[in-house]
């Protein structure tokens, strides 16, 4: 199997760089039997990279510890299914993976354009030839996971504690593929300049890959977020990492991306912003790899340092340098002949929208590298934490959220100043509705987190509006009850309700992260057995220290009774600090989940022998709405992203929305 793994690797390179070399003589030939040729090149590095993955997956599965790579991530009681996670755990395993999926990416974009897009597919080929080329030989010569020991060890160092985790099978693997599906984008921005094919056919092409890529990245994002907040046990979700960061970087920019492509398909505007968003959505993916696998950033979820920094960090420049040159190049076939007619406007809103996720994305680049070139420069190592970030990004996204309530009201050139009062007369009732509701209740404290939770009252008024409308038009002209109307509406037309789910979505998350950073509370006691604190009228009681010991872990278990202000009985929490054989210590935490706020226990610091432990309890408001709001941003992509075909001619519908031209916004 090493032997197969090391063949098959080789074999992809080349297929790969012949799929380059071939797929030039071709564009510039235009010679379309030559095309086909470096297509086969693509579809063979695709078949010998999946026999890579197989092989890995075997020698895995049978614990070869010949074999470095399953050495370092495996052990004998590590189960199955952590097993196979073990493949994308360390470096070496996740390049490949990395490679594998874009080689599998790049075929379903071939298969996707047999027939069409001839004209750019030659320079589609070869930009994801060179990508692919690229990963294929960083696997190859910088991170094989197919080296072997000189001599076999008994057993392996076994799967790091805190990847044993559900987590360990999405996370990664949705990140990789958003990243890899930015791709697509990029190397139809690159075959439109290239060819001067620069009308919005290119995005229309690429418009599927793109929004499976950000559905998929935005997926891997918020599971992150989770895995880290019952993993890491510190009381959170986002810390602004330089790690955490490096996955935002590009979903900001991919985000700006599917904005603006709008307005390029409704008016013929904004060409240069898409072209140099594609690049960037694809160079920061590049760039976040670096970041991770370089070692030049301390984070929990990096890589440990390794040489890869730097063919990383100058393919990320070569990129930017390539898109930038062509971007120049075509500048003046890019410029387009309509222009804004009207400060209130969609046209003008798309454009505050680029601005804002363009000052989004710079916020977060330049708080992750800030110390990283402080070091280069001064020699001064620097961190910058979580106040710089939540200070400049909070107002960013207030901004965005009022945008999410004003943009979708209006209309494309101009707005009447009736047109735009009739339709935010709703929404703004019920912002307003709520901001006083609210503050009456509170009796004017938090007032700051109710003008967030007003203004999304707004906003998610607004993103209900379009379906309201549908429901009213089906009831109407097809009389449906209102049941049958709602999934009809979703049936037929789904990606035209993406947009607003999606934005749905992101304002539940906002108002909640609001709501739980502003009223988040925190206590830490060192508690005997029968020793309790009190968290918001909440009160936890240290009730026994047990230990528990299995052939891979000891632990120490703390029990913990959960009291409510009244009395009353809620349960109990238990929650571990475990050692782990050859691991480190791993505090397993406790949590106690409602609607409308978790109990988060942490056992810190533990005396076995006085039976005392240093207990660490949040109250964390409104974390199950977080959640909610992932989970409908994540709905609202698919749907938007899902191929649905529907064709119903007995009533007169006849709808093709894999190909038809809709709306979406993401």
């Amino acid at each position: 199997m090493v032997l197969l793994g090391n063949f098959a690797l080789l074999v992809a390179l080349v297929a790969a760089g012949y799929a380059v070399v071939v797929g030039v003589a071709g564009a510039r030939g235009r010679r379309e039997e030559t095309v086909r040729s470096a297509e086969g090149g693509m579809k063979a590095a695709a078949l010998a990279l999946s026999v890579a993955a197989l092989a890995l997956v075997v020698l895995l599965l049978r614990k070869d510890f010949r074999v470095e790579y399953v050495a370092q991530y495996t052990s004998r009681d590590l189960s199955t299914f952590y097993t196979i996670g073990a493949f994308w755990a360390g470096q070496a395993g996740s390049l490949l993976l990395w490679a594998w999926t874009l080689s599998l990416v790049g075929v379903a974009v071939l298969i996707a354009n047999r027939t069409r897009n001839r004209d750019l597919m030659p320079w589609v080929t070869v930009t994801i030839g060179v990508v692919l080329t690229f990963f294929t030989a960083l696997v190859t010569f910088y991170g094989n996971p197919f080296r072997t020991l000189p001599v076999a060890p008994p057993d392996g160092q076994g799967l790091n504690p805190l990847l044993q985790n559900y987590g360990q099978w999405v996370h990664p693997i949705a990140l990789y593929l958003g990243y890899v599906g930015f791709t697509v984008p990029f190397a139809f921005a690159v075959a439109a300049l290239v060819t001067g094919k620069l009308g919005d056919r290119w995005i229309r092409s690429a418009r599927r890959a793109t929004l499976w890529a950000w559905v998929l990245l935005t997926a891997g994002i918020l599971f992150g977020a989770r895995w880290a907040y019952v993993e890491l046990g510190w009381g959170g979700y986002w810390a602004w990492d330089p790690v955490e960061n490096a996955s935002l970087l590009p979903w900001l920019a991919g985000t700006a991306y599917l904005h603006s492509v709008v307005v390029q398909e409704k008016r013929g505007m904004l060409r240069v912003w898409n072209v140099a968003l594609a690049v960037a959505a694809f160079a920061l993916s590049i760039f976040g790899t670096f970041l991770t696998r370089s070692g030049i950033v301390s984070s929990v979820h990096a890589f440990a340092e390794s040489s890869i920094g730097i063919p990383l960090i100058a393919f990320t420049v070569a990129s930017v340098a390539v898109g930038t040159g062509l971007i120049v190049w075509r500048l003046p076939e890019l410029r387009s002949p309509n222009r804004i007619t009207a400060v209130v406007s969609r046209e003008s809103s798309f454009v505050l929208t680029n601005l804002l996720f363009v000052a989004m994305t710079l916020v977060v680049l330049w708080g992750t590298v800030y110390p990283i070139v402080s070091e280069a420069i001064r020699g001064v190592e620097l961190s910058v934490g979580q106040p710089f970030f939540n200070t400049l990004m909070a107002p960013l996204a207030i901004v965005t959220v009022a945008l999410l309530g004003t943009c979708p009201l209006l209309a494309w050139r101009r707005v009447s100043a009736r047109h735009l009062r009739r339709n935010l007369a709703v929404p703004a009732a019920i912002g307003a509705a709520v901001f006083l509701g609210l503050a009456l209740a509170n009796r004017g404290r938090h007032l700051a987190i109710v003008g967030v939770l007003s203004l999304g009252a707004f906003a998610l008024a607004t993103a209900t509006t379009e379906l309201a409308r549908g429901l009213l038009a089906r009831h109407r002209h097809h009389g449906e009850g209102w049941g049958r109307a709602l999934g009809n509406l979703f049936a037929f037309t789904p990606r035209r309700y993406g947009g607003p789910v999606i934005h749905a979505g992101v304002v539940i998350m906002l108002a909640a992260i609001a709501v739980n950073v502003g009223l988040k509370v925190e206590r830490q006691a060192q508690l005997a057995i029968g020793d309790s604190l009190t968290v918001h009228g909440t009160r936890v009681t240290f009730t026994d220290l047990t230990f528990e010991q299995t052939p891979s872990k000891f632990a120490l278990v703390g029990h913990f009774r959960i009291t409510g202000p009244d009395g009353e009985r809620l349960g109990t929490i238990r929650t571990e600090q475990a050692e782990y054989t050859g691991q480190q210590r791993v505090t397993e935490v406790g949590m106690r989940s409602t609607l409308g706020a978790d109990l988060y226990v942490v056992m810190n610091e533990v005396d076995p022998r006085r039976r005392v432990a240093t207990v660490l309890v949040f109250h964390e408001p409104a974390v199950f709405w977080i959640w909610t709001g992932m989970v409908v941003i994540v709905l609202g992509g698919v749907l938007a992203a899902w191929p649905w075909r529907i064709d119903r001619p007995r009533g007169g519908l006849a709808l093709e929305l894999a190909s038809e031209e809709v709306e979406v916004v993401a």
